[in-house]
């Protein structure tokens, strides 16, 4: 295969200590959480397209790229971009939630708080427990497919074998998330069963909805582990204590 016909292969490749090598012209847009008046995310609104030009491009895994979310070669000055997370993505901390109408399994080693799955006035196990009723059922299984990382995941009774997925296209999201301190940057929410690929060429197994680390602190690279949450709301939280003391 020429490196022309390579670049043509839709997949992301990690690059050893550096950033995310996207290749066959893989739409890039940009999502945001959109959140009730208690501060809850409640769905995901699209703020545009931002595929660049050509069959490649680069996307920032260090978080300090001047360029964001594309990448500006930053990283090249010390970024220790050790990827830890498993590929087969096997858990032990898997938890099930069996109702009437639907069941629900949360991996929390997956799970990087987006926020979805828990509301002031109930939960997705509390809805899942109550899926006799229609309404309740689907508004589980809505916040089941605004779960970006993968970690909740839906079977119907009718089909209890297989994972009941959102139809999403093959496509990669710059994530924008709401906190009570304002915005702040997200993971890129990896969709349509992309491949991702380590940097050393053992690929994980490819799943509808992943989410990849862009603050360069996750635990579990290269996969969010909710980490740039707590660093960018405690700095929005420190300026705004500055700006009123």
């Amino acid at each position: 295969m020429t490196e022309s016909q390579t670049d043509r292969v839709q997949k992301i490749t990690i690059v050893k200590n550096g950033p995310y090598r996207v290749q066959g012209r893989v739409p890039f847009i940009k999502l945001t959480q959109v959140c009730s008046e208690y501060g809850e995310p409640l769905e995901w609104q699209y703020l545009g397209d931002q595929t660049p030009d050509g069959d490649s491009y680069l996307l920032c895994r260090c978080g300090k790229s001047a360029n964001y979310p594309f990448c500006d070669g930053t990283h090249q000055k010390g970024f220790d971009g050790t990827e830890t997370a498993r590929t087969d993505r096997a858990s032990l901390r898997v938890f099930t939630y069996k109702g009437p109408g639907l069941t629900v399994k949360k991996d929390s080693s997956l799970c990087m708080l987006s926020g979805f799955c828990v509301l002031r006035n109930t939960s997705v196990s509390e809805l899942t427990y109550g899926s006799n009723d229609p309404v309740k059922r689907d508004r589980a299984i809505k916040m089941v497919h605004d779960c970006p990382s993968g970690s909740l995941t839906c079977r119907l009774p009718q089909d209890p074998d297989n994972d009941y997925e959102p139809d999403l296209p093959m496509q990669i999201a710059e994530t924008i998330e709401i906190t009570s301190y304002g915005p702040i940057r997200a993971p890129l929410f990896i969709m349509g069963y992309l491949p991702i690929e380590r940097s050393d060429g053992v690929p994980f197994l490819p799943h509808n909805r992943v989410t990849l680390c862009t603050c360069g602190e996750s635990r579990n690279k290269p996969l969010c582990d909710g980490t740039h949450r707590l660093t960018q709301e405690t700095a929005l939280r420190r300026q705004y204590r500055q700006n009123h003391p």
